[in-house]
């Protein structure tokens, strides 16, 4: 046995020193597509050894590279050739490149000749991705993650990989806030008919919003679940579906990817366009009959008897409050007993029923049902939801049915978000402060943008052009994070917030100062120095322009005087013309009443 598999094992170490040597090492490249823009956003870079050889599949190439403690060599390769092919080929986008913990490791990565080579083709670090591959103990010894940190601020980005494996890929996302997120394709595959699937990758967009990450979909392989995908609301997204890696990839996005996103999407589910959360979460409830605590057992297994399609029994007390939840299967673990039956049957059935239950108000949030689904154990989803008005049961609602619905109602966020920072956009807005006047509540609005934003972006360019805007995103973020707080992205650089906190003027009034803190990272020592750079102004003449700032005007309004997000819109505008004109204080606060007072600061 020894005899013939020791030859084998030498001649593929031969084969892989032949490729390392007379770099025989080929590179293809799948592109990256941007759903929304129906453009392509980025290419990955995959090895391949020789056509024909036992090494041409990269898993054969780079097991053989390991058991001959060749990883680095080969890996080091790998990087070298990518950069070279997609430098010849002059493709646009960026350049995601597979890194393994090996290289990583090395620093070679943010070595001087690494730049070197980068500057002899022609890129720039920041169109260079390095996808981490998976490895619960990539960071574990501290040193994998100085390298990624060293990486990011030599202006490279950092991509991981296979998100949704493993406890060590959240704790490096947590640690290192990477540019791209790729959700493993496991959740990708068969997305479309899976409604837990589809609730998991939204629960990660949703994540990706805090560590201003982008989520991109690979190994997508189904028309139906690259539709899914858009809907839901990912916005990058590779796989055989779109196109396979060659050597030859497209430099832009075709007709036939254009006809997979423009096929008309069955409607995935029916409520969203129904009204509210609410509104949906009480048209599926169940008007399942309760009981009362008193009421023997007995009684309540008699009923189980005569339904067999019962699942569970709503228990409440006189006053029709919520207290807890018989299950069928709960109850069948706890008298499988002997005699248990005939021993409980005659006591109260408040003794055996579940009162650790899941309640839904009927005024809950988008985000109190997510949570309300993520904390859900497996005797949960058995058990049901107890639909609320105010503690007073409602009906009963299946933890599936929730899971649907809430899905569904993110489906229709997504649509509206914007694509950079992921906050709501022109739509929701609308919806939030129309809802606001409709229900009489008193609120602030602020309504801001960054000053002289134009010639900064034409001066250094669109990325951080971006990276200002998401400053600004998540400075806001921070200061407006409370329930009654809401942030939403117009567009560009401007920004709505909407708040019925009684404390969210002082809030918005220490934004200048701290976005004016932030800034000076963005440009060099000389800059820093003088205070300021030279660009072109509107006029195209060269003009000095200092640091950029942000100037936001503010409305308080209480119900009564205003009718419409319409109105407030126009009132807004004219309120931020006033804060760019102030010398100093960049924050305006429209000091007439509309309506009554906002209620005072507490505390």
């Amino acid at each position: 046995m020894l005899t013939l598999v020791q030859p084998q094992i030498g001649y593929f170490a031969i084969l892989l020193d032949r490729i390392l040597l007379r770099g025989e090492l080929r590179m293809e490249l799948q592109p990256v597509f941007d759903l929304r823009g129906h453009s392509i956003h980025a290419y990955e870079a995959l090895a391949r050894g020789p056509q024909g050889s036992p090494l041409e599949r990269p898993d054969a190439l780079f097991r053989t590279a390991r058991e001959n403690g060749r990883l680095y060599e080969l890996d080091a390769r790998c990087v070298r050739t990518a950069l070279e092919t997609f430098a010849r080929l002059k493709l646009p986008g960026q350049l995601f490149l597979n890194v393994t913990q090996t290289l990583l490791d090395s620093g070679w990565l943010g070595s001087e000749a690494m730049l070197d080579l980068l500057h002899k083709l022609g890129l720039p670090p920041s169109r260079i991705v390095f996808e981490l591959l998976k490895s619960d103990d990539l960071f574990r010894d501290g040193k994998g993650l100085e390298q990624a940190e060293n990486l990011h601020r030599l202006g490279f980005s950092l991509a991981l990989d296979d998100m949704g494996r493993g406890f060590g890929r959240f704790d490096a996302w947590q640690r290192l806030h990477p540019r791209y997120l790729k959700i493993d394709r496991a959740f990708c595959a068969g997305l479309a008919d899976d409604a837990i699937k589809a609730a998991f990758v939204r629960s990660m967009l949703l994540m990706a919003e805090a560590s201003r990450s982008w989520v991109v979909a690979e190994g997508v392989e189904s028309a139906r679940d690259l539709r899914v995908l858009r809907e839901i609301g990912v916005q990058l997204a590779q796989g055989f579906v779109l196109e396979r890696p060659s050597a030859q990839p497209s430099r832009e996005m075709g007709a036939a990817q254009r006809g997979l996103l423009q096929t008309a999407q069955p409607e995935l589910y029916a409520l969203a366009s129904r009204g509210s959360v609410e509104q949906s979460a009480l048209g599926l409830a169940r008007p399942i009959p309760p009981v009362q605590p008193q009421v023997q057992l007995e009684e309540v297994l008699r009923r189980f008897d005569a339904h067999p399609d019962l699942l569970s029994i709503p228990v409440v007390d006189a006053q029709q409050r919520a207290l807890g939840i018989l299950n069928r299967y709960v109850l069948a673990d706890r008298l499988w007993r002997p005699h248990v039956r005939d021993l409980l049957g005659n006591k109260p059935c408040a003794q055996v029923m579940s009162a650790d239950v899941l309640k839904l108000d009927v005024n809950s949030s988008l985000h109190q049902a997510s949570q309300l689904i993520a904390d859900a154990s497996f005797r949960h989803a058995t058990e049901g939801v107890l639909v609320t008005d105010q503690g007073v049961y409602r009906g009963l609602l299946l933890v599936g049915d929730l899971l649907r619905l809430v899905n569904e109602f993110q489906i229709q966020t997504a649509r509206y978000a914007n694509p950079l920072t992921l906050l709501p956009g022109n739509v929701p807005i609308d919806e939030q402060i129309d809802r606001l006047l409709a229900a009489g509540r008193s609120f602030v609005v602020a309504y801001g943008d960054i000053d002289h934003f134009k010639p900064f972006n034409d001066a250094f360019g669109y990325q951080l052009g971006d990276e200002v805007i998401l400053l600004l995103a998540d400075l806001l973020r921070a200061r407006f994070g409370r329930s009654g707080d809401f942030v939403g992205h117009i567009g560009g650089d401007d920004f709505i917030v909407v708040s019925t906190e009684p404390d969210a003027i002082d809030r918005l009034q220490t934004l200048p100062q701290a976005f004016a803190a932030e800034i000076p990272r963005f440009f060099d020592a000389d800059q820093r120095e003088r205070g300021g750079y030279e660009a072109k102004n509107r006029q195209g003449e060269s003009q000095r322009f200092g640091f950029p700032t942000v100037s936001f005007g503010v409305l308080p309004l209480a119900g009564g005087e205003v009718e419409s997000h319409r109105e407030v819109s126009a009132l807004l505008v004219e309120l931020k013309k006033v804060a760019k004109a102030q010398a100093q204080n960049r924050v305006f606060v429209e000091r007439r009443q509309y309506g009554p007072p906002m209620p005072p600061v507490m505390g």
